[in-house]
């Protein structure tokens, strides 16, 4: 049986703080608006990170290009 390969992601993620510093608010609210569902985010091995395209496209009511 022979491994699958791992996927490839052609978009960095970014951390809250980014996130918090383009908007200017605190990672708190950031991790909040996430855990409300509005802004997207993913979570590796415990860590939540955010696809900053995809966040601005949220925000500013656009659709991510992929």
């Amino acid at each position: 049986m022979s491994a699958k390969p791992l996927p490839t992601i052609d978009r960095p993620f970014v951390k809250a703080a980014a996130i918090a510093k383009l908007y200017n608010t605190t990672p708190t609210t950031i991790y909040k608006w996430a855990k409300e569902g509005k802004i997207p985010s993913v979570t590796f091995q415990g860590t939540v990170r955010f696809d900053l395209e995809a966040v601005r496209a949220k925000i500013e009511g656009k659709e991510a290009a992929r």
